[in-house]
């Protein structure tokens, strides 16, 4: 959360809009007066127009409804109140999916690495809101922190990871709200430590367990602090766009070749394209403004193969190694071409990708940056 809050992109107002939408749920249950539910309605409505996937939190609120034995009493009024949502947000849903195969073409089936950041916090809330509700003096269907917290957590995200196995569209920031539902427990959790060591009666033990409390408070400050720091520091922007400031060579009347790699990269030009100067960009067909698109529309595979042979340079604007590969027609036409008839002689890494030139083999032999035994990265 603390990463996202420092954008422009609306995943930390998403989470904002989610997590007072349950707020005002929950005091809906609680006193079933029309206010709280058109603040609801109208929270769902915010949240939903900042991010469509801000919808999924109703599954989660359905499962709470139900553990809580409220959906016979307040079922109709929390299905007006979605259906209002809904039907306001239906609109950019539509879009949205229309737009989905061109926007999302990016995402590929989850990773292992998705699976286990669901897994891991999912069986953690499980188990901390099992273990809270036993210690809860309240009804086992009252409208507690676990009944909350837990389908918060992992009813959204389980839905859209399971989704993603036909139609890949998870990336964990989208579902970023789930964690608040991971934060209520957590609190819980320490309210109910607080309650231990305030009704400790042998000074001893109660001394020990703050010693003990106070340990592990130093500890993990000691781990996640300079984790938060990185944070909120310059480097941990992966899409600094100054950082590609001055990495394309301006020469009037010869624009240089450049390949973006994947084609979103193209994002980086176009904040400032008047700092990259003219560009030859090699794959595209029609610019951003003229199709209407984030990216623009790139040509053929083929056409991109016989335009990038035409250049004994190219400056290649990518992404860093690591980085999940696109395998679209178009980007695996790159790779291949690059592998079969080009030799990376130079990178220059910057925060979030870098800038790699490839010279064609037939005159790499006489360019002096291809030189056998340079250093690259030199």
């Amino acid at each position: 959360m603390q990463f996202y809050a420092q954008e422009a992109r609306s995943y930390a107002l998403v989470s904002a809009a989610v997590v007072w939408a349950t707020w005002f749920f929950v005091r809906a249950l609680q006193d079933s007066r029309r206010r709280w539910w058109a603040g609801y309605a109208g929270l769902l409505l915010l949240a939903g127009w900042l991010h469509v996937f801000a919808l999924l939190v109703i599954l989660a609120h359905a499962v709470t409804l139900w553990r809580s034995g409220h959906m016979r009493r307040l079922g109709r009024r929390w299905l007006l109140g979605i259906a209002f949502a809904g039907c306001a947000v239906a609109p950019l849903a539509v879009v949205s999916a229309g737009q989905a195969s061109a926007q999302l073409d990016w995402l590929g089936r989850p990773s292992l690495q998705d699976w286990l950041g669901f897994v891991v916090p999912a069986v953690v809330a499980a188990a901390l809101g099992l273990l809270l509700r036993r210690r809860d003096e309240g009804s086992a269907r009252a409208v507690t922190l676990p009944a909350i917290g837990v389908p918060l957590l992992i009813v959204p995200a389980g839905f859209l990871l399971t989704v993603s196995l036909v139609h890949p569209w998870y990336v964990d920031r989208y579902v970023l709200y789930c964690m608040s539902g991971l934060a209520l427990l957590v609190g819980q959790g320490l309210r109910h430590w607080q309650r231990l060591l305030r009704a400790e009666a042998d000074p001893a033990r109660r001394r020990r367990r703050l010693y003990a409390t106070a340990a592990v408070a130093f500890a993990l400050f000691s781990a996640l602090g300079p984790w938060y720091w990185q944070m909120r520091s310059p480097a941990s922007r992966t899409d600094t766009v100054e950082s590609y400031w001055g990495l394309t060579v301006t020469v009037p009347g010869d624009p240089e070749p450049v390949l973006f790699q994947p084609a979103r990269r193209r994002a980086w030009v176009l904040a400032r394209p008047a700092v990259f100067g003219p560009l030859d960009d090699i794959a595209l067909q029609q610019t951003p403004a003229a199709s209407g698109t984030l990216y623009g529309v790139e040509a053929s595979p083929g056409v991109i193969r016989q335009r990038m042979l035409q250049h004994p340079e190219i400056n290649v604007l990518r992404d860093r190694p690591g980085q999940p590969l696109d395998n679209t027609p178009a980007e695996i036409t790159k790779r291949e071409v690059l592998r079969r008839h080009y030799q990376l002689c130079w990178v220059i890494p910057v925060n979030g990708g870098e800038s790699a030139i490839f010279i064609r083999r037939d005159v790499a032999a006489t360019n002096p940056i291809c030189a056998p035994g340079r250093d690259i990265y030199s």
